[in-house]
């Protein structure tokens, strides 16, 4: 991979959504300037998708954007094997230009990431009287496009790429199935009714936990704490787990085979904090709710890459905090209070 020179500017900020919002309906302020002068501020590919969401007000999120001069971070995936990378690249960029370039390339891609979202959608309760195999059929079905795509967009590689792509399509479509298939056959094992499964309820249940208990734990070593209370109970006493067993934080879950990079393990602690109920996101059965949570964990895994990550919701930095602290990932994740007029 080509060498990056490493970024020497001014501490970067990566702003949640709750605050560009705030910003689009009070303006800069006192507030804005500051991140101006003492800051670089950044926003990411999952900003973007937000901002296609809002429907109506994109221009009004795009030029907060230009107005904070705020540069585009992006992660590095090396190609054309797809591999996720541990390094992100800032660049200077008008808002609007990227947000032209992302919506003509993402759309490409939006079935599948619809798809993928969906197994962890019917986990927190969604999709109430779909089977987990009409969902992982959806998934195959998408995945397969999105590898069709991918090679009727390389007419303009050389053969030699072309070929090496064909290669990597195929290994990772089986790859993908044969997770699919052995995650549904220990999935469908394991539960009476997964037309009417509640992932998050179930596991709440079974285990004899909740917000309840785990809203009482107060950093630092939030992590730890939270296993040192799950170990005394029943469901986990007898097995042989620790706090990395019980995040999930020992390999990839996706491709064992590859690196697993903080910025990945940051999602799945994330996701396990809502699960357990560690100030856990609220209604993720509704899907606005789930989108929202999703690109909360999507804006905490970028942002690890930056200096500081502020956002207003409280529950939200709670369990960014958490995370980074156990990865001594040095991000500052800060609660920030907004007034509104």
């Amino acid at each position: 991979m080509e060498s990056i020179p490493a970024y020497k500017g001014k501490p970067t900020v990566y702003l949640d959504q709750n605050i560009l919002d705030f910003f689009t309906k009070e303006g800069l302020g006192k507030f804005g300037q500051i991140l101006i002068n003492d800051y670089q501020v950044v926003y990411s590919d999952e900003t973007l998708k937000e901002i296609r969401r809002s429907k109506g007000f994109e221009e009004c999120f795009l030029k907060v954007l230009k107005d904070l001069k705020a540069n585009y971070l992006k992660l590095i995936v090396e190609q054309p094997s797809f591999t996720i990378t541990d390094k992100a690249l800032i660049s200077n960029r008008d808002p609007f230009e990227v947000y032209t370039e992302y919506c003509d390339n993402a759309d490409d891609g939006i079935d599948m990431e619809h798809a993928m979202q969906q197994w962890l959608f019917k986990f927190s309760g969604g999709r109430k009287g779909d089977s987990i195999a009409d969902i992982n059929s959806e998934q195959v079905s998408a995945f397969s496009e999105l590898m069709k795509s991918i090679m009727d967009n390389s007419d303009e590689l050389s053969p030699e790429i072309q070929s090496q792509l064909s290669v990597y399509t195929q290994e990772m479509t089986t790859q993908f199935k044969t997770a699919l298939e052995k995650t549904e056959s220990m999935m469908i094992e394991n539960i009476e009714d997964d037309k009417n499964w509640d992932g998050i309820k179930d596991f709440r249940s079974q285990v004899g936990i909740g917000p309840k208990q785990l809203n009482n734990i107060e950093p630092p070593n939030v992590l730890i704490k939270i296993w040192d209370t799950l170990k005394e109970l029943p469901t986990y006493s007898q097995k042989n787990l620790d706090v990395d067993g019980l995040f999930q934080l020992n390999k990839n879950p996706i491709n064992p085979e590859q690196p697993y990079y903080k910025h990945q393990k940051i999602i799945g602690i994330y996701n396990m904090l809502n699960t357990l109920g560690y100030y856990p996101d609220s209604k993720v059965h509704k899907e606005r709710r789930f989108i929202a949570a999703v690109s909360d964990n999507s804006h905490a895994s970028i942002a690890s890459f930056c200096h500081i990550l502020m956002s207003n919701d409280e529950n939200f930095i709670k369990k960014v905090n958490a995370a980074y602290e156990y990865l001594e990932v040095p991000t500052l994740a800060q609660h920030v209070v907004l007034n509104y007029a």
